[in-house]
Protein backbone atom coordinates (compact mmCIF):
# COMPACT_ATOMS: atom_id res chain seq x y z
CA UNK A 1 0.00 0.00 0.00
CA UNK A 2 1.06 3.43 -0.71
CA UNK A 3 0.60 4.78 2.62
CA UNK A 4 1.71 4.12 6.21
CA UNK A 5 -1.98 4.03 7.99
CA UNK A 6 -1.56 3.58 12.00
CA UNK A 7 -4.12 1.08 13.28
CA UNK A 8 -4.89 1.12 16.79
CA UNK A 9 -4.53 -1.76 19.56
CA UNK A 10 -7.32 -0.85 21.35
CA UNK A 11 -10.66 1.73 21.50
CA UNK A 12 -12.62 3.05 19.41
CA UNK A 13 -12.23 2.09 15.48
CA UNK A 14 -13.69 4.63 13.27
CA UNK A 15 -15.24 2.45 10.23
CA UNK A 16 -16.20 5.47 8.22
CA UNK A 17 -12.54 6.91 7.87
CA UNK A 18 -10.78 3.22 7.60
CA UNK A 19 -13.00 2.30 4.77
CA UNK A 20 -12.74 5.38 2.95
CA UNK A 21 -8.60 4.73 3.49
CA UNK A 22 -9.07 1.08 1.76
CA UNK A 23 -11.45 2.32 -0.96
CA UNK A 24 -9.10 4.42 -1.83
CA UNK A 25 -5.63 2.59 -1.53
CA UNK A 26 -8.10 -0.52 -3.32
CA UNK A 27 -9.24 1.86 -6.27
CA UNK A 28 -5.71 2.92 -7.12
CA UNK A 29 -4.35 -0.92 -7.10
CA UNK A 30 -7.15 -1.73 -9.81
CA UNK A 31 -6.37 1.32 -12.08
CA UNK A 32 -2.40 0.29 -11.67
CA UNK A 33 -3.42 -3.44 -12.43
CA UNK A 34 -5.86 -2.60 -15.54
CA UNK A 35 -2.63 -0.99 -16.92
CA UNK A 36 -0.77 -3.96 -17.23
CA UNK A 37 -0.78 -5.46 -20.46
CA UNK A 38 -1.99 -9.39 -20.39
CA UNK A 39 0.78 -11.53 -22.19
CA UNK A 40 -1.95 -13.45 -23.87
CA UNK A 41 -4.34 -10.87 -24.92
CA UNK A 42 -2.01 -9.77 -27.88
CA UNK A 43 -3.14 -13.27 -30.11
CA UNK A 44 -7.04 -13.00 -29.09
CA UNK A 45 -9.23 -10.73 -30.69
CA UNK A 46 -11.87 -9.40 -28.67
CA UNK A 47 -15.96 -9.62 -28.70
CA UNK A 48 -18.52 -8.37 -26.24
CA UNK A 49 -22.02 -9.93 -25.69
CA UNK A 50 -24.92 -9.65 -23.43
CA UNK A 51 -25.62 -13.29 -23.78
CA UNK A 52 -24.04 -16.30 -21.84
CA UNK A 53 -23.90 -18.35 -25.15
CA UNK A 54 -22.35 -16.23 -27.88
CA UNK A 55 -22.49 -17.81 -31.63
CA UNK A 56 -19.62 -16.36 -34.41
CA UNK A 57 -19.61 -17.81 -38.14
CA UNK A 58 -16.79 -16.64 -41.27
CA UNK A 59 -17.51 -15.02 -43.88
CA UNK A 60 -14.58 -15.38 -46.63
CA UNK A 61 -13.71 -12.77 -48.65
CA UNK A 62 -11.90 -15.11 -51.19
CA UNK A 63 -13.66 -15.26 -55.00
CA UNK A 64 -12.77 -17.25 -57.57
CA UNK A 65 -10.24 -15.70 -60.34
CA UNK A 66 -12.37 -13.21 -62.87
CA UNK A 67 -13.14 -15.32 -65.85
CA UNK A 68 -13.07 -15.12 -69.48
CA UNK A 69 -15.78 -12.48 -70.39
CA UNK A 70 -16.60 -10.50 -73.31
CA UNK A 71 -18.94 -7.32 -73.20
CA UNK A 72 -21.88 -8.95 -75.10
CA UNK A 73 -21.60 -11.63 -72.76
CA UNK A 74 -23.87 -12.26 -69.06
CA UNK A 75 -21.19 -10.92 -66.18
CA UNK A 76 -20.72 -14.20 -64.29
CA UNK A 77 -21.61 -13.31 -60.87
CA UNK A 78 -19.30 -14.95 -57.64
CA UNK A 79 -20.44 -16.37 -54.61
CA UNK A 80 -17.93 -16.14 -51.05
CA UNK A 81 -17.64 -19.34 -49.13
CA UNK A 82 -19.33 -19.40 -46.15
CA UNK A 83 -17.33 -20.63 -43.61
CA UNK A 84 -17.38 -22.71 -40.23
CA UNK A 85 -19.03 -20.84 -37.00
CA UNK A 86 -18.42 -21.40 -33.26
CA UNK A 87 -20.19 -21.23 -30.16
CA UNK A 88 -18.84 -19.55 -26.92
CA UNK A 89 -20.42 -20.25 -23.34
CA UNK A 90 -19.47 -17.54 -20.88
CA UNK A 91 -18.61 -18.68 -17.42
CA UNK A 92 -19.41 -16.40 -14.35
CA UNK A 93 -16.53 -16.32 -11.82
CA UNK A 94 -16.68 -14.40 -8.10
CA UNK A 95 -14.59 -13.97 -5.42
CA UNK A 96 -14.03 -11.40 -2.38
CA UNK A 97 -12.65 -10.17 0.09
CA UNK A 98 -13.40 -8.19 3.34
CA UNK A 99 -11.45 -5.83 5.97
CA UNK A 100 -13.05 -6.46 9.12
CA UNK A 101 -12.29 -4.62 12.83
CA UNK A 102 -10.38 -7.27 14.38
CA UNK A 103 -8.04 -7.01 11.60
CA UNK A 104 -7.13 -3.20 11.85
CA UNK A 105 -6.79 -3.64 16.08
CA UNK A 106 -4.84 -6.18 15.50
CA UNK A 107 -2.31 -4.26 13.12
CA UNK A 108 -2.52 -6.47 10.10
CA UNK A 109 -1.33 -3.99 7.44
CA UNK A 110 0.64 -6.70 5.78
CA UNK A 111 -2.67 -9.49 5.30
CA UNK A 112 -4.79 -6.37 4.71
CA UNK A 113 -2.41 -5.09 1.91
CA UNK A 114 -2.22 -8.36 0.30
CA UNK A 115 -6.20 -8.83 -0.08
CA UNK A 116 -6.01 -5.09 -1.60
CA UNK A 117 -3.65 -6.53 -4.50
CA UNK A 118 -4.12 -9.94 -4.60
CA UNK A 119 -8.11 -9.79 -5.53
CA UNK A 120 -7.47 -7.96 -9.03
CA UNK A 121 -3.99 -9.97 -9.50
CA UNK A 122 -6.46 -13.07 -9.07
CA UNK A 123 -8.63 -11.52 -11.99
CA UNK A 124 -5.64 -11.00 -13.95
CA UNK A 125 -4.65 -14.61 -13.35
CA UNK A 126 -7.29 -16.26 -14.51
CA UNK A 127 -7.45 -13.95 -17.68
CA UNK A 128 -3.63 -15.42 -18.65
CA UNK A 129 -4.82 -19.09 -17.40
CA UNK A 130 -7.55 -19.02 -20.24
CA UNK A 131 -5.45 -17.23 -22.82
CA UNK A 132 -2.87 -19.92 -22.19
CA UNK A 133 -5.47 -22.99 -22.12
CA UNK A 134 -5.67 -22.39 -25.82
CA UNK A 135 -2.17 -23.38 -26.73
CA UNK A 136 -2.16 -26.18 -23.70
CA UNK A 137 -4.88 -28.16 -25.68
CA UNK A 138 -4.31 -27.02 -29.31
CA UNK A 139 -3.10 -30.12 -29.89
CA UNK A 140 -5.55 -32.46 -28.01
CA UNK A 141 -8.17 -31.06 -26.95
CA UNK A 142 -9.48 -27.56 -28.13
CA UNK A 143 -11.28 -27.54 -31.53
CA UNK A 144 -11.70 -24.61 -34.13
CA UNK A 145 -14.69 -24.53 -36.08
CA UNK A 146 -14.23 -27.09 -38.39
CA UNK A 147 -14.11 -30.10 -35.63
CA UNK A 148 -10.45 -30.49 -35.52
CA UNK A 149 -7.67 -29.83 -33.01
CA UNK A 150 -6.40 -25.97 -33.39
CA UNK A 151 -2.74 -26.98 -34.56
CA UNK A 152 -3.65 -29.83 -36.66
CA UNK A 153 -3.22 -32.07 -40.25
CA UNK A 154 -6.47 -32.41 -41.69
CA UNK A 155 -7.84 -28.84 -41.39
CA UNK A 156 -10.78 -29.10 -44.02
CA UNK A 157 -10.59 -26.25 -46.39
CA UNK A 158 -14.38 -24.22 -46.10
CA UNK A 159 -15.05 -25.71 -49.89
CA UNK A 160 -13.95 -29.08 -49.27
CA UNK A 161 -13.35 -30.28 -52.72
CA UNK A 162 -10.05 -28.42 -52.09
CA UNK A 163 -9.16 -31.31 -49.60
CA UNK A 164 -7.17 -30.27 -46.30
CA UNK A 165 -3.97 -28.24 -45.15
CA UNK A 166 -2.11 -28.34 -41.99
CA UNK A 167 -0.99 -25.95 -39.09
CA UNK A 168 1.45 -28.46 -37.53
CA UNK A 169 4.60 -29.90 -38.16
CA UNK A 170 6.43 -33.03 -36.68
CA UNK A 171 7.34 -32.77 -33.02
CA UNK A 172 10.98 -31.41 -32.87
CA UNK A 173 13.09 -29.27 -30.83
CA UNK A 174 13.15 -25.49 -31.83
CA UNK A 175 15.74 -24.87 -34.34
CA UNK A 176 16.79 -23.37 -37.64
CA UNK A 177 15.32 -26.56 -39.12
CA UNK A 178 12.04 -26.50 -37.34
CA UNK A 179 11.19 -22.80 -37.66
CA UNK A 180 12.25 -23.13 -41.47
CA UNK A 181 9.59 -25.52 -41.45
CA UNK A 182 6.76 -22.75 -39.86
CA UNK A 183 7.91 -20.80 -42.43
CA UNK A 184 7.74 -22.73 -45.11
CA UNK A 185 3.86 -23.95 -43.83
CA UNK A 186 2.91 -20.31 -43.81
CA UNK A 187 4.71 -19.31 -47.19
CA UNK A 188 2.56 -21.97 -48.60
CA UNK A 189 -0.66 -21.81 -47.65
CA UNK A 190 -3.82 -21.80 -49.07
CA UNK A 191 -6.61 -19.82 -48.64
CA UNK A 192 -10.57 -21.10 -48.18
CA UNK A 193 -10.94 -21.87 -51.64
CA UNK A 194 -7.95 -23.43 -52.35
CA UNK A 195 -5.72 -20.60 -53.89
CA UNK A 196 -2.22 -19.78 -52.60
CA UNK A 197 -2.16 -17.53 -50.05
CA UNK A 198 0.82 -17.05 -48.42
CA UNK A 199 1.32 -15.30 -44.71
CA UNK A 200 4.29 -13.75 -43.03
CA UNK A 201 5.56 -15.21 -39.60
CA UNK A 202 6.03 -12.24 -37.34
CA UNK A 203 6.32 -13.88 -33.50
CA UNK A 204 7.30 -17.21 -31.93
CA UNK A 205 5.26 -18.11 -28.74
CA UNK A 206 7.44 -20.57 -26.38
CA UNK A 207 7.76 -21.74 -23.26
CA UNK A 208 10.23 -21.00 -20.90
CA UNK A 209 11.86 -24.18 -20.99
CA UNK A 210 13.47 -23.58 -24.49
CA UNK A 211 14.38 -19.72 -24.40
CA UNK A 212 18.04 -20.69 -24.98
CA UNK A 213 17.54 -22.46 -28.24
CA UNK A 214 14.87 -19.79 -29.58
CA UNK A 215 17.53 -17.17 -28.71
CA UNK A 216 20.38 -18.75 -30.12
CA UNK A 217 18.17 -19.10 -33.52
CA UNK A 218 17.04 -15.40 -33.13
CA UNK A 219 19.91 -14.07 -32.24
CA UNK A 220 23.13 -16.02 -33.95
CA UNK A 221 24.08 -14.93 -37.95
CA UNK A 222 25.46 -18.58 -38.25
CA UNK A 223 23.89 -21.76 -38.21
CA UNK A 224 24.74 -23.58 -34.80
CA UNK A 225 27.01 -26.62 -34.59
CA UNK A 226 28.75 -25.81 -38.70
CA UNK A 227 32.03 -25.96 -39.21
CA UNK A 228 32.22 -24.10 -42.13
CA UNK A 229 29.88 -21.14 -40.49
CA UNK A 230 27.44 -21.13 -42.71
CA UNK A 231 25.26 -17.44 -42.36
CA UNK A 232 22.06 -17.64 -41.56
CA UNK A 233 19.28 -16.00 -44.01
CA UNK A 234 18.12 -13.17 -42.63
CA UNK A 235 14.57 -14.61 -41.77
CA UNK A 236 15.42 -16.09 -38.88
CA UNK A 237 16.41 -13.33 -37.18
CA UNK A 238 12.91 -11.52 -37.97
CA UNK A 239 10.29 -13.10 -35.53
CA UNK A 240 9.55 -11.73 -32.60
CA UNK A 241 10.18 -13.67 -29.61
CA UNK A 242 7.50 -14.34 -26.67
CA UNK A 243 7.51 -16.05 -23.58
CA UNK A 244 4.61 -17.86 -22.36
CA UNK A 245 4.59 -18.22 -18.72
CA UNK A 246 1.24 -19.61 -18.52
CA UNK A 247 1.63 -22.78 -20.62
CA UNK A 248 1.76 -25.86 -19.15
CA UNK A 249 4.15 -27.59 -21.30
CA UNK A 250 8.16 -27.71 -21.56
CA UNK A 251 8.34 -28.29 -25.13
CA UNK A 252 5.79 -26.50 -26.98
CA UNK A 253 6.34 -23.65 -29.16
CA UNK A 254 3.97 -22.01 -31.41
CA UNK A 255 4.69 -19.10 -34.71
CA UNK A 256 2.07 -16.30 -35.74
CA UNK A 257 1.19 -15.37 -38.27
CA UNK A 258 1.19 -11.46 -39.10
CA UNK A 259 -2.69 -10.26 -39.31
CA UNK A 260 -5.25 -7.38 -38.09
CA UNK A 261 -7.40 -8.45 -34.99
CA UNK A 262 -10.37 -9.15 -36.78
CA UNK A 263 -8.57 -12.34 -38.97
CA UNK A 264 -6.94 -13.76 -35.23
CA UNK A 265 -8.52 -17.11 -35.26
CA UNK A 266 -8.12 -17.46 -30.83
CA UNK A 267 -11.40 -15.07 -29.75
CA UNK A 268 -11.99 -13.94 -25.88
CA UNK A 269 -15.44 -13.08 -25.12
CA UNK A 270 -16.72 -10.62 -22.64
CA UNK A 271 -20.04 -11.08 -20.60
CA UNK A 272 -18.38 -8.63 -17.90
CA UNK A 273 -15.04 -7.15 -17.77
CA UNK A 274 -13.61 -7.90 -14.28
CA UNK A 275 -16.00 -5.45 -11.63
CA UNK A 276 -15.61 -4.47 -8.45
CA UNK A 277 -18.47 -4.04 -5.83
CA UNK A 278 -18.58 -2.93 -2.45
CA UNK A 279 -19.81 -5.36 0.40
CA UNK A 280 -22.24 -4.85 3.12
CA UNK A 281 -23.05 -7.38 5.42
CA UNK A 282 -25.72 -5.50 8.22
CA UNK A 283 -25.34 -8.71 10.04
CA UNK A 284 -21.81 -7.88 10.83
CA UNK A 285 -20.93 -5.00 12.16
CA UNK A 286 -17.12 -5.76 12.28
CA UNK A 287 -16.94 -5.59 8.83
CA UNK A 288 -15.34 -2.11 7.47
CA UNK A 289 -14.83 -2.54 3.86
CA UNK A 290 -15.13 -5.65 1.64
CA UNK A 291 -14.64 -5.87 -2.25
CA UNK A 292 -16.71 -8.69 -5.12
CA UNK A 293 -15.05 -9.39 -7.62
CA UNK A 294 -17.28 -10.80 -10.68
CA UNK A 295 -16.15 -11.39 -13.71
CA UNK A 296 -17.59 -13.60 -16.84
CA UNK A 297 -16.25 -14.94 -20.13
CA UNK A 298 -15.10 -17.27 -22.18
CA UNK A 299 -12.10 -18.02 -24.87
CA UNK A 300 -12.30 -20.36 -27.92
CA UNK A 301 -10.37 -20.64 -31.25
CA UNK A 302 -12.69 -20.55 -34.59
CA UNK A 303 -10.12 -21.34 -36.44
CA UNK A 304 -5.94 -21.34 -36.77
CA UNK A 305 -4.91 -20.18 -39.95
CA UNK A 306 -2.82 -17.50 -38.11
CA UNK A 307 -0.98 -19.68 -36.47
CA UNK A 308 1.53 -23.02 -36.75
CA UNK A 309 1.89 -25.12 -33.69
CA UNK A 310 4.76 -27.35 -32.45
CA UNK A 311 4.36 -29.27 -29.89
CA UNK A 312 8.33 -29.84 -29.56
CA UNK A 313 10.56 -32.91 -28.28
Amino acid sequence: MANTLYQPRGGHIDHKYYDSFYSRTFDNIVIRNDEVPREGAQFFSERTTNLADYKEGEVSSVLETPRKNEDTARIPLLTPVEGYNKTWTNSQYRSGFMVTRRAVKSQKTRMIAKMLTGLPKSAQRLEELAYASMFNGAFATETGGDGSYLCAADHNHEDISYGTWSNTGTPAAFSTTSYFAAWLSFQTRKNEKGYTDPMVPETVLYVPAIHEAVMKVRGSDKYPQNSLNATLPELFGQFKPVIGHWMTSTTNWFVHAKVDEADRGFVIVWQDKPTYEKLSDGMNPEMIMGRRLLMSFSVAGLHGRDWYGNSGA
